[in-house]
């Protein structure tokens, strides 16, 4: 009997990780990331010592950054993933282990036994990991290299969604549930199931309209966005409908755009990517950072909800200048300095780090304009319900786990699952199932 057990991402958003075990007692991963919260970062501690396989969904840390402490005790594990998702995450958990005052259980070490033991799997092509044990990747649109992963064991049929996006987007192509073959059974993510996006289109005529409406009249924008996907995202839109102002791309996100101008098949169209890529300017050097913003420019950086990063060096002279604005476009989680500035157009930030070499005391009121777009990467509760009903699965019992997502959002989706006669549950940390 098929045995799944929930060691993270549930009822929660962060430390994402199912562990698959079979009835010889083989056992697969998928995902293992961590949360940023004060306590158990890492996920449910459980027995790991049958261990076949890591299998990765997608680059971002709530998925990806506790891989290296299986590596501790097993140096040789393979980690499946692709060439694009291994380069953004052997960066992320550099910068993470580098600036993070939290005492991880692993280091430098590991991370590079991780990255040694890693293989690439190509989408749609089976791969055995052990007896009568198989994965397949398919595309689930939300940034680049990510996958949703088909789980075949011991005549079952699993699919863990990861994170996905079934909305049509610049950069990458969107989730598709008819490609998946018959499932027993998904485990699909709940990010934003009480939510519904603007329409994509209307949003993004609407941002570029607001960027042009502050630079042709003497202001900056300035764009706090993740490095991973929504600083190319904005890049892309802007480029989109020909926006010509200078535009410029700050910290993290210089290097993931140049990991994505490395990887191009990655992408939904290459050529498209790197003619926007072309009118980008990176930024460099203090002094001339002084100079960008008297240029009337659009300065795209992170981090998305203003935590840190390269954003905080632009973000006074911005929040002093009624001319000018700050265009949030990724989610604000509640307690972060981007959310209270959106909420109370109030920016408040200290921070002394010796490690980032960083000194702040900030507590400013935005004269500036501040506005969000939900320039999400996730489905929305109508994506969800769509995919879903999209699956094709083999038996009556349509047995589904909602799981990345709040209490709210993860329990909320099972129950409506349950009115639409699906076998549903929002599990709980540690928890076992069997298929």
């Amino acid at each position: 009997m098929v045995k799944i057990t929930f060691l993270g991402s549930c009822r929660e958003v962060g430390r994402s990780a199912i562990l698959v075990e079979s009835k010889n007692g083989d056992q697969c991963v998928l995902d293992y990331g961590v949360r940023f919260t004060d306590n158990d970062r890492l996920p449910f501690e459980t027995d790991l010592n049958n261990l076949k396989a890591i299998a990765l969904t997608h680059c971002h840390i709530d998925h990806s950054g506790a891989i290296p402490f299986l590596y501790k005790k097993k140096k040789h594990l393979p980690l499946l993933t692709n060439c694009v998702t291994l380069d953004i995450i052997e960066k992320l958990i550099n910068d993470m282990l580098r600036i993070s005052k939290y005492p991880y259980p692993f280091g430098y070490h590991e991370l590079n036994h991780m990255v040694n033991n890693t293989f690439f799997l190509k989408n749609e092509i089976r791969h055995k990991i052990a007896d009568d044990f198989y994965l397949t990747f398919y595309d689930a649109g939300h940034v680049p290299g990510s996958v949703s992963i088909l789980v075949e064991v011991d005549g079952k049929r699993l699919l863990y969604t990861g994170d996905i996006n079934n909305t049509k987007t610049n950069l990458v192509n969107s989730a598709n549930a008819s490609q998946i073959p018959k499932i027993d059974t998904v485990i699909v993510e709940s990010t934003y199931a009480l939510k519904e996006h603007p329409p994509r289109a209307e949003l993004e005529q609407d941002f570029v309209e607001e960027v042009l409406d502050i630079t042709e009249n003497g202001g900056n924008v300035l764009v706090p966005a993740f490095g991973v996907a929504r600083s190319q995202e904005a890049v892309m839109i802007l480029d989109k409908y020909q926006y010509n102002g200078n535009i410029y791309i700050d910290g993290m996100a210089k290097l993931i755009s140049k990991i994505y101008y490395n990887h191009p098949d990655t992408l939904k169209d290459k050529t498209y990517y790197k003619k926007a890529l072309k009118k980008v300017k990176f930024a460099d050097g203090i002094k001339k950072k002084k100079e960008y913003l008297k240029k009337h420019s659009v300065i795209i950086s992170p981090s998305g909800m203003l935590k840190g990063g390269s954003a905080l060096k632009y973000i006074k002279p911005i929040l002093d200048d009624y001319k000018s604005a700050i265009f949030m476009v990724g989610y604000q989680v509640e307690g972060t300095p981007g959310r209270n500035l959106l909420e109370n157009k109030i920016f408040e930030f200290k921070e002394f780090d010796e490690k980032r070499n960083t000194n702040y005391d900030l507590n400013i009121e935005a004269k500036c304009k501040v506005k969000h777009f939900d320039f999400s990467s996730h489905a929305d509760g109508r994506g969800l319900q769509d995919y879903i009903n999209n699956l094709n699965f083999i038996s009556n019992g349509k047995q589904i786990f909602c799981v990345h997502g709040d209490q709210e959002s993860t329990t909320n989706l099972a129950s409506k699952l349950v009115d639409k006669h699906y076998n549903s549950v929002a599990p709980e940390i540690g928890e076992v199932y069997s298929l």
